[in-house]
């Protein structure tokens, strides 16, 4: 007997006209995506908060700004977001109310400590906020991490300016090309060197040394430098010390204990697009990754054109994006991203991301319950 044939028998030998329609939504729905309504795709909404989509470095309205390859995202107490404006070479902010400033640099491709535009970055990736309101740079072409005072004085923590892979201290340090950078409740400051395919640690007095992966590409789990990565490009720090990293090269979210152990979250491998769980899961060239106050992960599926989220367990799904590059904002099961690779959530749990194909920054919220950031 056909499918359509059960139904119908169901319908007028058992349940009626009211179940029926009710039977068939619930197929519909668990067809479509397998998760509970109101926590899946479709209970998100994507907005754009700033950008027009044309190249540029123009400050103002959300409607009238320009970004050059937005890359890296971080929101303060009072709900300012803060972006890394990687082909600007600058440090921009929008505010509360939607305006857009250049915060720090001067838009030429080069390397200055100063304050606000008097200062130089060659290549902001990526860009974490400290406790205190300061903002950590992975100034990738510059192979330096650069802090930023609430003032807006910007200095060197780490790094001598030439492309290498030496640990020590802050001034002799070599980065292969950092990208990626995340900052725990005692100070320290982790990066993503990916030219060197490692997981860097530069304590508050200044020393940087490798807390995972070795300088040689490949994939295993391990401990600390027995561990293999390929081309990590960012990471997050969560409240009791683990450390998550997007393993770009590898297409997986790796974890790191405070122990010093790698193991693997979920993907790993080839690239791909599937939800599941572990390495079920796949993605391809994940960049951007963030921390909600549950333990969920966010990461940018960079080559997908979507958001995923990774709970604590490792189960992977599907936030927001078609897949198709291009640019669409609505519901999440309609939108529409060209290459997104920053990520960040604000206290209230809103997720924005550097949609940098778009040249645009967007919001993602949730008509239901938000998990806060830790």
């Amino acid at each position: 007997m056909k499918k359509t044939s059960i139904l119908f028998y169901l319908h007028t030998k058992i349940f009626g006209a009211g179940v029926y329609l009710f039977l068939i939504f619930f197929l519909c729905i668990a067809a479509a995506n397998a998760i509970p309504l109101g926590k899946g795709i479709g209970a998100y909404i994507v907005s754009t908060i700033a950008g027009n989509g044309m190249r540029g470095a123009v400050d103002g309205s959300k409607e009238k700004a320009r970004f050059n390859w937005p890359t890296g995202v971080a929101v303060d107490d009072k709900g300012n977001i803060y972006i890394a404006d990687f082909s600007n070479n600058l440090i921009r902010k929008i505010t509360t109310q939607g305006e857009v400033a250049t915060f720090i640099g001067s838009g030429r491709a080069a390397f200055t400590d100063g304050k606000g535009r008097d200062a130089h970055l060659n290549g902001p990736d990526n860009i974490a906020m400290g406790a205190d309101g300061s903002i950590y740079v992975a100034d990738a072409d510059n192979f330096r991490i650069r802090k930023v005072e609430t003032d807006g004085i910007i200095t060197t923590i780490a790094g001598n300016g030439i492309r290498g892979y030496k640990d020590g201290h802050w001034k002799t340090a070599m980065f292969a090309y950092p990208t990626g950078v995340a900052v725990d409740k005692d100070g320290n400051v982790y990066v993503a060197d990916r030219g060197s395919h490692s997981i860097r640690k530069i304590i508050p007095e200044g020393n940087v040394v490798t807390v995972a992966g070795n300088g040689f590409p490949a994939y295993a789990d391990g401990q600390g430098r027995k561990s293999h990565f390929r081309e990590p490009i960012s990471l997050a720090v969560d409240s009791t010390g683990n450390i998550y990293v997007a393993d770009s090269g590898n297409n997986a979210i790796r974890k790191i204990a405070p122990d010093g152990t790698v193991s693997t979250l979920a993907g790993g491998g080839k690239s791909g697009y599937r939800d599941g769980a572990g390495k079920e899961a796949s993605f391809s060239w994940p960049t951007g990754i963030a921390i909600d106050g549950i333990g969920n992960i966010y990461v940018c599926d960079s080559q997908n054109n979507r958001v995923r989220r990774v709970t604590p367990e490792g189960v992977v799904s599907t936030v927001a994006g078609i897949g198709i590059s291009g640019f669409a904002d609505g519901s999440g099961h309609n939108a529409m991203f060209n290459f997104p690779t920053g990520v960040e959530l604000d206290k209230a749990g809103n997720i924005y991301i550097a949609d940098s194909g778009n040249n645009r920054i967007r919001k993602i919220s949730q008509g239901g319950i938000l998990h806060a950031k830790r």
